[in-house]
């Protein structure tokens, strides 16, 4: 996963954090649920989106992510708003020795929560009260327009998606019952110029050439929204937050 957050597309994902609704709609939710915890370990942090509001709230948080990118990001955001409350930890999960916390929280990580039967098993043991997994809602979702630029840059259709689901179901089956509850926000992505929007798709599809520039120029200028001085990608999105408590 650290592979995949270069400072690039890490860079991208900060700046649509001023554009995004999901830690306004997710961070009440969970600290209603969560009661009167607080310390909490914020597992695939990325740059804070959920850990920094957390510790705003007064909660304490360790704020894992294997991405030195991701890390940069969210050490610079706690000095700049003097947040004291927050603990950036470099690492995968399984890379450090982690003591227990009140609330365990993994928000939007596939590569732990997916089929991973282990990564649940560690993480119901590290947690004192309560564990939050937050993922996609909607397997026929689309992301960053694949859904129609597959077929037309690359002539083929996008493999479909698993959401929650899975998840739900292999806890179901180690005996968690959990809960869930259907969240909706907005995730828009903005950017500077077309030029910063091509480059922004060549980097997230794998396009090293020019030869599709032209047509995926054209593509996102039906797409793209002008607001201000720049453009913007609407994205809307839906989760689920599985949750239960210990006892």
């Amino acid at each position: 996963m650290h592979g995949f957050w270069n400072r690039l597309k890490a860079g991208w994902y900060h700046k649509g954090l001023g554009y995004s609704t999901f830690a306004k709609v997710a961070v009440p939710l969970i600290l209603e649920k969560a009661g009167k915890a607080k310390t909490f370990l914020d597992v695939g942090a990325g740059c804070g989106t959920l850990s920094i509001p957390i510790a705003k709230a007064g909660k304490k948080v360790t704020a894992m992510d294997p991405s030195v990118a991701m890390i940069y990001y969210l050490k610079e955001d706690i000095k700049k708003i003097g947040l004291k409350r927050v603990t950036p930890v470099l690492s995968a999960w399984g890379g450090v020795k982690l003591q227990p916390h009140d609330v365990i929280l993994c928000a939007n990580v596939p590569q732990l929560l997916k089929s991973n039967r282990p990564f649940l098993d560690e993480a119901a043991s590290l947690a004192k009260k309560a564990l939050f997994f937050i993922e996609s809602a909607d397997p026929s979702a689309d992301k960053f327009y694949y859904k129609e630029l597959y077929p037309l840059l690359f002539n083929k259709q996008l493999e479909g998606r698993t959401d929650y689901l899975q998840t739900y179901a292999m806890l179901h089956d180690m005996g968690i019952f959990a809960n869930v509850e259907i969240i909706e926000y907005d995730f828009d992505q903005p950017f500077d110029d077309m030029a910063e929007a091509l480059m922004f798709w060549k980097e997230y599809m794998g396009i090293v050439t020019e030869e599709h520039d032209a047509k995926l120029e054209g593509f996102l200028r039906t797409k793209l929204v002008k607001k201000g001085k720049i453009l913007l990608a609407k994205f809307h999105k839906k989760a689920a937050v599985i949750w239960w408590k210990k006892g």
